[in-house]
């Protein structure tokens, strides 16, 4: 499962009056058309009812694409109710589910991956308590979360020994993509990159195809 935390993590808008979650699953199958191959959906506050429906054309669309699709503190609604072929796992936040309940509620066939912010205890306790992958960041200002804490490069270098994938997260843009490849970071992490701030979905699939371009690039 490891393998499939690599290149664009795109992360879902979150549902607001500009973004509807009609037009949040039209521009992440924009996204998957531009070359995205990997999906986290992030929608806090939700009734269970409505993020099961919601999720479920999420899913539909990912298993089109061959894409992986990641559910951000699923554990706490019930797993198992979000049930799809191209679901992989869960992300977990400092405020949700703690990474070895989790882990010991999901089994070791999904994947678990962990916000650790700008601390390398936090990734090597995660490892520890069965995280598939850890995710460092803010990297830089972040439109999304400004008040987030600001992590360092080398982090990346550091988690080389933790033996899972590192992410990136946080005010990453296109020019930043060489850097943090360089640095370590196996996948990195877009909202507004990539979404932008409202539904476009042209431009959605124009985006993607250059942010797969600049990973890409930075590998080779």
């Amino acid at each position: 499962m490891n393998n499939l935390i690599r290149g664009v993590y795109a992360i879902t808008p979150e549902r607001s009056a500009i973004w509807s979650p009609e037009a949040i699953v039209d521009c992440v199958a924009a996204a998957l058309d531009g070359g995205v191959r990997l999906l986290q959906c992030r929608q806090k506050n939700w009734h269970q009812a409505e993020l099961i429906e919601f999720v479920g054309q999420l899913d539909a669309l990912c298993e089109k694409y061959d894409a992986a699709l990641v559910l951000n503190d699923v554990p706490s609604l019930q797993f198992d109710k979000f049930s799809g072929a191209a679901i992989v796992g869960v992300h977990l936040g400092k405020t949700d589910e703690a990474i070895a309940q989790a882990r010991g509620r999901l089994g070791s066939k999904w994947v678990v991956g962990a916000s650790c912010y700008n601390r390398f205890d936090l990734a090597e306790q995660a490892v520890r308590d069965g995280a598939s992958y850890v995710a460092f960041g803010a990297m830089y200002p972040s439109t999304t979360k400004p008040n987030a804490v600001r992590a360092e490069l080398d982090l990346f270098a550091k988690a080389q020994d933790l033996g899972v994938p590192a992410v990136a997260i946080g005010g990453i843009t296109i020019e930043r993509v060489p850097e943090l490849m360089k640095a370590g970071a196996h996948a990195v992490a877009v909202v507004n990159g990539l979404f932008g701030m409202e539904p476009d979905v042209a431009q959605v699939c124009s985006a993607a195809q250059q942010w797969v371009d600049a990973v890409n690039d930075s590998e080779s």
